[in-house]
């Protein structure tokens, strides 16, 4: 019922004139007796599905009632009674009510025990589902019949007939459910497992029976076997009624506190099944399965979510959060945009961090650089995103666009953390190491304590270089070299840039040799004389990365001092 109706049916000036004029009404049918203190009223409304049929069913089951029971035992709430409550509340005689709005109008009917049905059509006839459950709660349902007939007087009276087998549960179900009240599960169990006795399909008492169980963790018998009692009861239970919701959370709860995630997460799904409508549940069953590493199990469902709620930005972000969640980055972005485009306020740093990450992890690098730029132009003060923007691009492969997104972070603020490290580096990888030396000198002009890392990044270009010349075994690979390690070696020198610096410097001499053979330049005579230096001067402070190395080439070196101190003498006059 919708919620105004809904308060109508609660009005308790209705309920009590009713009530007061339901007992005379079936008086003719139940031989004009009254009914008795002890009188079991049961509700019978038009069952849901079919119109006609529901009339028909409902109809047929509340007479077959009034003839086989007498008034002093069990009487149904009069139509009268139930279509003028309904007229009342705004709704036509006959409405069929979902089981909410049931359990409302049993209330107010001061009804004892609810049949509640489903009819649908069918080419032989109709197919009737029909199910008992009590007032206080549409969980404590059971199931009686699943047939399919052309006669409802026929259908009647099964449905009849197992609800009288159904109810002989009822009696021990209370007095179950009164010992759990009391505390005292042992008296519970008995009282349940009598019930089955009395009605094996009985689901009613088999959920009072686990729940008794369930009330063992908070005894001292909280490490027994509960659990797993619970885990049988409600498998049979799931057995006899599928859609049974409190079975499902019994289950939950028992495998929850096993430490059996996917059988928890199983239970919880059915429960939310076995629920469509209840859209908390299902937010509840996201986070769950988010929580739980499992977020891909909640895709279909908030993507279903937001079929049924388009528009709706709550639903929205749920479902960016859920794909983000489950990784499918494919998705996830698109839903984000959806999202902010519902709500623009949401459109956030925040928002834009997330999708330039999804995006890059899933190495979509050019449109997250599209993302950062989107972002910078709406943060224009923020380095931040420009930042992104530049990794981004260079990961893309867009290494001038790159450049120019530092130069751009640099102008900013020059102190921008990492800005001019990834400027050097990205100027290197477009072949001018020595402007990334003049990029990593400024850097620690502007904040010197960048001063070792910037050294340590030097380093790493100038041994780029001579990697590149060891494999090319040319001289001028190496003189290209050279400045770049010196470079590096004068911002910070260490063992590491002087040993590198006199393998290089060595490596040089080495690769000339045939060629100041023939030489009569006094020009490459000092050149390779200076390298001689930078050997002499450089392996022994170098030496202890590899002493053995070290000792090779200063020996080597040696070799070459009487040539160069010749030819030096006989060309550079």
């Amino acid at each position: 019922m919708k919620a105004p109706h809904r308060s109508a049916l609660l009005a308790a000036g209705i309920a009590a004139a009713f009530a007061a004029t339901a007992l005379p009404s079936v008086a003719g049918a139940q031989r004009q007796q009254l009914p008795g203190p002890d009188t079991k009223r049961v509700l019978v409304t038009t069952f849901r599905g079919d119109v006609e049929g529901g009339i028909k069913a409902a109809d047929e089951v509340r007479n077959r009632i009034q003839g086989e029971y007498s008034i002093r035992t069990l009487m149904p709430n009069p139509k009268k009674d139930i279509d003028a409550t309904l007229v009342q509340s705004g709704y036509r005689p006959d409405s069929a009510l979902s089981p909410n709005d049931i359990k409302e109008l049993a209330k107010l009917l001061r009804s004892d025990e609810i049949i509640d049905g489903t009819v649908t059509k069918t080419a032989n006839g109709y197919r009737v589902q029909a199910r008992m459950f009590l007032p206080r709660d549409v969980s404590l349902t059971q199931p009686l019949v699943n047939i399919e007939s052309k006669d409802f007087g026929s259908i009647a009276r099964q449905i009849v007939d197992e609800y009288d087998r159904a109810r002989k549960q009822i009696q021990d179900n209370q007095v179950c459910e009164n010992a759990i009240r009391a505390n005292t599960p042992a008296a519970a169990i008995a009282a349940a497992r009598k019930g089955i006795s009395t009605y094996p399909k009985a689901t009613i008492s088999r959920l009072c029976l686990a729940s008794a169980y369930a009330a063992m963790k908070t005894t001292a018998d909280s490490t027994g076997p509960w659990k797993d009692s619970v885990i049988a009861i409600t498998k049979d239970i799931l057995t006899l009624d599928p859609q049974s919701r409190i079975a499902y959370q019994l289950a939950y709860d028992a495998y929850k506190s096993k430490g059996d995630t996917d059988n928890a997460l199983r239970s919880l799904l059915g429960l939310m099944a076995a629920d469509p409508t209840n859209t908390a549940l299902r937010e509840q069953v996201i986070a769950e399965l988010i929580n739980s590493g499992k977020a891909a199990i909640a895709v279909p469902i908030v993507k279903q979510l937001v079929a049924e709620n388009s528009g709706d930005p709550a639903f929205a972000k749920l479902a960016w959060q859920v794909l983000r969640a489950a990784k499918q980055y494919k998705e996830s972005v698109p839903a984000g945009v959806a999202f902010v485009t519902i709500d623009t306020a949401a459109a956030d740093s925040s928002y834009f961090l997330r999708q330039v990450q999804d995006l890059a992890a899933d190495s979509s690098f050019a449109k997250a650089a599209e993302f950062a730029a989107q972002a910078s132009a709406k943060y224009p003060k923020s380095t931040t995103f420009l930042l992104l923007k530049a990794q981004n691009e260079r990961k893309a492969g867009q290494l001038q666009a790159a450049k120019a997104t530092l130069e751009r972070v640099l102008a900013i603020d020059p102190k921008t953390p990492l800005a001019a490290a990834q400027l050097a580096n990205i100027t290197a990888d477009l072949g001018n190491p020595e402007e990334a030396i003049k990029v990593l000198k400024a850097d620690i002009a502007a904040d010197p304590t960048n001063k070792e890392r910037d050294a340590a990044l030097a380093l790493s270009f100038g041994n780029t270089l001579y990697k590149a010349a060891a494999t090319s075994k040319k001289v001028e690979d190496f003189k290209r070299a050279l400045p770049i390690i010196a470079a590096a070696d004068s911002i910070t020198s260490s063992v590491n840039s002087k040993f590198l610096l006199g393998v290089t410097a060595y490596q040089a001499l080495a690769a000339s040799t045939d060629q100041l053979r023939t030489s009569k330049s006094c020009d490459d005579f000092k050149q390779a004389n200076e390298w001689l230096s930078l050997v002499n001067l450089n392996m022994i402070g170098g030496a202890p990365v590899d002493k053995a190395l070290a000792g090779q080439i200063l020996a080597g070196a040696q070799q070459f001092a009487p040539f160069l101190e010749g030819s030096l003498k006989r060309y550079c006059r």
